[in-house]
């Protein structure tokens, strides 16, 4: 205790050579801590956006299992049943009582040819359920929205998405106009856009149009449709969880085969995401420890400057009876103090450096204790292991010479 006592009165007396000593250790600590709330941030911003969206979501889908899960793969041509049970509000409501869905919606799609007069266009077109709009973050730009009267009681009314819309009426009026889809006709009562394409980097656009779930069976033929639903859970680590859930409620509506309702196997892209992360906070963190190396010289070049301007007082406490070992412990506790004292600097200088990066990119902060005890951990061997050398120098003056030293 008299020991740090000591340091910290040699650092208060000496406070710009102090902060120069500890500079290295404090850049390479808040590098260090900097870097892994971004990559952290990034890992989890990353997953986000590829298993649920910016707003928790996941599609289960109807196909072979093999499609679901690498480990039944079969050289046998996968068979579908010889029917295929409807979903419809009965079972979605079954899958909303499911632990952690907040909601659910169903579509049937097909991606097909929409025209209105001469002009015609392809795209994805599905019946859905009318909170689709929540689910897929749709923003109505112009006309009703999905919560209109028409839509609500099924109606022949179709909503496009903006790029679709503009292929079709150029330069015209299309709000209220009748587009066919497979020769039946649909009256166009709203124009929609993505929100989330707007920001999201892992989106790609598609031309959509979405018409009411009731409206299925005149554009669809009911043994190629596939439907899908459409999850939303409170957050990102539950949403497999509760959809492996949801596929067990749904695969129980429909006879056994060799196709039923399943989630793509996404825990090899986690895998892949996790370890490509971890590759660039290691490298990325080597070089930041080449600033911890030369502040670890920096801190030995001052003890020995200390040393030496305090070899008179070596000599005295020697001449008193101090032991080697009491000389040895004193200078490596005042490496370890300073490197430390660097450390905890490094430390509130790296959260707050992390905090802004995040924030300006839009990634949520995550600070990990593990990597803040381990800084500083670090910073502890790295004043044992500088301060070692003047420590030994100290500790092996002889007295007599050592109060000659002028």
């Amino acid at each position: 205790m008299e020991e740090i006592t000591v340091t910290l009165q040699s650092i208060v007396a000496h406070k710009m050579r102090s902060i120069l000593t500890m500079l290295g250790v404090i850049i390479g600590i808040a590098a260090i801590i900097s870097i892994f709330s971004i990559i952290e941030g990034n890992t989890a911003n990353m997953k986000k956006e590829m298993i649920g969206g910016s707003n928790n979501t996941m599609e289960i889908e109807y196909d072979k299992k093999s499609s679901f899960d690498p480990k039944l793969r079969s050289e046998k041509e996968a068979k579908k049943p010889n029917y295929l049970p409807t979903i419809g509000e009965e079972q979605i409501k079954k899958v909303r009582e499911v632990p952690n869905v907040i909601d659910a919606g169903l579509s049937y799609q097909t991606d097909t040819k929409v025209y209105y007069k001469a002009k015609k266009s392809q795209g994805i077109v599905a019946v859905v359920t009318s909170n689709i709009d929540r689910l897929k973050q749709l923003k109505i730009i112009e006309g009703e929205g999905f919560d209109s009267e028409a839509f609500k009681e099924n109606k022949q009314v179709i909503y496009l998405d903006q790029t679709l819309y503009e292929e079709l009426f150029k330069g015209q009026n299309g709000i209220g106009q009748y587009v066919e889809v497979k020769g039946v006709p649909f009256e166009v009562k709203g124009i929609f856009k993505k929100e989330q394409a707007e920001n999201d980097a892992y989106s790609f656009a598609e031309k959509e149009a979405y018409i009411p779930l009731e409206q299925a069976y005149k554009i669809f033929n009911e043994l190629d449709i596939a439907p899908k639903v459409i999850i939303q859970s409170t957050d990102t680590d539950k949403l497999q969880v509760a959809a492996k859930q949801v596929v067990k409620v749904l695969n129980k509506e429909i006879p056994v085969s060799d196709y039923g309702y399943g989630i793509r196997n996404l825990e090899e892209l986690q895998s892949s995401l996790e370890k490509f992360n971890q590759s660039n906070f290691i490298l990325l963190a080597g070089i930041a420890s080449i600033s911890l190396l030369v502040g670890g010289i920096g801190v030995m070049n001052i003890m020995l400057v200390s040393v030496t301007e305090r070899t008179r007082e070596v000599g005295v406490k020697k001449a008193l009876g101090a032991r080697r070992k009491i000389i040895l412990k004193q200078f490596l506790v005042e490496a370890v103090v300073i490197t430390l004292l660097g450390g905890i600097l490094g430390v509130i200088i790296g959260m707050l450096g992390g905090y802004i990066i995040t924030n300006l990119l839009g990634y949520p902060y995550i600070v990990s204790i593990l990597s803040i005890i381990a800084s500083l951990a670090f910073c502890c061997i790295i004043g044992i292991v500088f301060g070692l050398l003047p420590a030994m120098k100290a500790s092996k003056l002889d007295p007599i010479e050592a109060l000659r030293f002028e």
